[in-house]
């Protein structure tokens, strides 16, 4: 039997910090666990959106801010990657979509996770499926930490 090393890591290069970090964590790793993945080592920064926007001109070709990106360096079902995160396109998203900034923040944190798993959102009907398990996810969230 393998012994794995879990880690997650929220590093903040804004004025944003993440509240509830252990609880986060290990919904992260159960929302992981469900997939059928283990985490060995996920990386969220949180950066301006200017910093965001030259990420997405670099790798993207999109010449705008987003509110998340994931880079995958998974292998098998251990998940490894780096994800960027701007709060501030997070906040403007929650506005935009009458969410709380608070579910939009565990939006962004599961939607990265589920691309990791292997989840897309470039068709219509893959970004209702990828919803519908972000939904799912923040609402079991909500139910083990109220």
């Amino acid at each position: 039997m393998r012994n794995f090393v879990c880690m997650i890591e929220f590093v903040y290069y804004t004025g944003f910090t993440l509240q509830d970090q252990k609880p986060i964590s290990e919904w992260l790793l159960s929302l992981a666990h469900n997939e059928g993945y283990t985490i060995k080592k996920l990386l969220y920064n949180y950066i301006s959106a200017d910093q965001i926007q030259s990420l997405n001109n670099e790798f993207l070709n999109h010449n705008y801010p987003t509110d998340v990106i994931a880079f995958d360096y998974c292998e098998g079902n251990e998940i490894s990657g780096e994800v960027f995160i701007c709060q501030k396109e997070v906040e403007v998203n929650a506005s935009i979509h009458s969410q709380s900034v608070e579910n939009e923040t565990l939006r962004v944190l599961c939607h990265a996770l589920f691309h990791l798993c292997g989840y897309n959102d470039k068709t219509d009907k893959d970004q209702a499926n990828m919803r519908s398990i972000e939904d799912r996810a923040i609402a079991s969230f909500q139910t083990r930490h109220k």
